[in-house]
């Protein structure tokens, strides 16, 4: 910014200083003139306006008496300056009166210029030239004359005359270079050297954090991003810092969930390598053991599948390859089925469901994905319901929707938890029985509810229960 100030400076000194200064000062000295020659002599109380213009303005004026008829033109075409005339003069440090022509010192070119201006004055009555000076003068002569209102005698007239120096633009202009120079100077110092400090000031700052993002590129999450610069770095390292955190809570999800996954494919491998054993050394020539142990083996395949199948449905949901492809359906169907799909739990461990849904609700959605998100919310239930293994599914009718509840009697969510349990990797800190699912069912549920655009969410009391919901459009025709 400051180098383009100092070019339009330049720019403006060299382009537009001259005519603007010679112009500014030639404008001031005729409208001096003009206010003189506006003023009316009559009255003897306007002489006095001379002698302190001629002072205050550095000027000389001259005021002449006499017969403009007077003044004669020789076979050489010069002008005569009449033999009687009277003349006042008035300078920056003098006055006087009935002077002759001779004791102003007029050059004859100036003597001429006059003569001829006032032998041919228009309607106006006022005339102004200029006297240029030579190549080496810093100055030009401005000449304003005419003729003064009042007369002293039947013949003659009062005509004015004012002469002004006007000073060039050549000596101001290159005062001025220099002291645009020596400024123009002084500001680039200036500015190098607050670069220089404001260059160190920010990069410093920045060079800390760049280091510190090094150790944090290492996986060293025990670092701390800090800045004491500028507005935008401190942003910058909150930002940083935010930044780390959420990618050491992600990371410690990552660990949890990898735990959590081989804990997961451990077990049922591990069962199936142990009665995979029994059967061939103990229990293949008894029918009944054998039966039961191969059944084992059958139900730990298909926990294994069930992970499987979950980590892949999130790498599609995730990635943007899965297609949602919407279809007109009942939703309390839907709802009776998966319910009656777990209806192994309650004959085989004691668990109750409760089924709340009237005959028939037309949506609009995605039949497989919805039937998805069912089966996890209601396998997330049995997880975490209460001693008394009461699951509770409801479809209720909310106007141009239908919102499907699907209630547990556990310990509930803290509030502070409740955004959290979406999230990847996640886990409760809730006691889990691990009935069914692996981890990863509420994840794929929010990523399927918003693929659906739906509302969605959780209501959760500590030592009473969760509810989580959801809505489905009502089909129209």
């Amino acid at each position: 910014m400051a180098s383009i100030i100092l070019m339009l400076l330049w720019l403006f000194q060299f382009i537009f200083f001259d005519v603007m200064y010679y112009e500014r000062q030639e404008s001031h000295l005729k409208s001096v003139s003009a206010e003189l020659l506006d003023l009316d002599y009559t009255l003897p109380s306007n002489w006095k306006y001379f002698e302190p213009t001629a002072k205050e303005q550095n000027i000389n004026i001259y005021v002449f008496s006499f017969n403009i008829n007077d003044i004669i033109q020789n076979k050489d075409g010069d002008y005569i300056m009449p033999s009687r005339y009277s003349l006042s003069m008035y300078t920056p440090f003098y006055s006087s009166e009935n002077t002759s022509i001779n004791s102003i010192n007029w050059s004859n070119e100036r003597l001429q210029e006059f003569l001829s201006s006032l032998k041919n004055m228009d309607e106006e009555k006022e005339f102004t030239f200029l006297e240029e000076g030579d190549k080496d003068s810093t100055t030009d002569t401005l000449v304003y004359g005419g003729e003064l209102k009042g007369r002293p005698g039947a013949n003659l007239k009062y005509y004015f005359c004012m002469v002004a120096s006007i000073s060039t633009s050549n000596y101001t202009t290159s005062l001025f270079q220099q002291m645009l120079l020596f400024v123009t100077i002084v500001i680039i110092i200036i500015t190098i050297a607050m670069a220089l400090i404001f260059a160190r000031n920010l990069s410093n700052p920045i060079n800390r954090l760049a280091a510190t993002a090094n150790h944090l590129a290492t996986g060293d999450f025990n670092i701390t991003f800090e800045s004491n610069s500028c507005k935008e770095v401190d942003e910058l390292a909150h930002s940083l810092n935010f930044a780390k955190e959420e990618l050491s809570k992600t990371d410690q999800m990552r660990r949890d969930f990898i735990a959590n996954v081989s804990h997961d494919l451990r077990t049922p491998l591990t069962m199936i390598q142990a009665y995979g054993e029994m059967i061939r050394d103990l229990s293949g020539n008894v029918p009944e053991k054998r039966n039961k142990h191969c059944q084992i083996i059958i139900d730990e395949t298909k926990r294994l599948s069930l992970l499987v199948g979950d980590i892949q449905n999130l790498s599609k949901l995730q990635s943007g390859t899965a297609q949602f492809n919407e279809s007109k359906f009942d939703i309390a169907e839907l709802c009776k089925t998966v319910v009656h799909r777990f209806s192994i739990m309650s004959e085989t461990q004691g668990y109750k469901f409760e089924l709340h849904c009237s005959e028939q609700a037309l949506c609009y959605g995605d039949y497989q994905k919805i039937e998805q998100v069912l089966y996890n919310l209601i396998g997330n239930a049995l997880n975490y319901t209460g001693e008394d293994k009461l699951v509770s599914v409801s479809c209720k009718d909310e106007g141009n929707s239908y919102k499907i509840e699907i209630s547990d009697t556990g310990k509930g969510i803290s509030p502070d938890e409740i955004d959290a349990v979406w999230d990847r990797y996640y886990r409760t800190n809730q006691k889990k029985r691990n009935i069914v699912g692996s981890g990863l069912g509420l994840n794929i549920v929010k990523i399927i509810l918003d693929g659906h655009k739906t509302k969605y969410g959780i209501d959760s009391t500590l030592n009473k229960g969760t509810t989580f919901w959801f809505t489905l459009n009502k089909f129209s025709s």
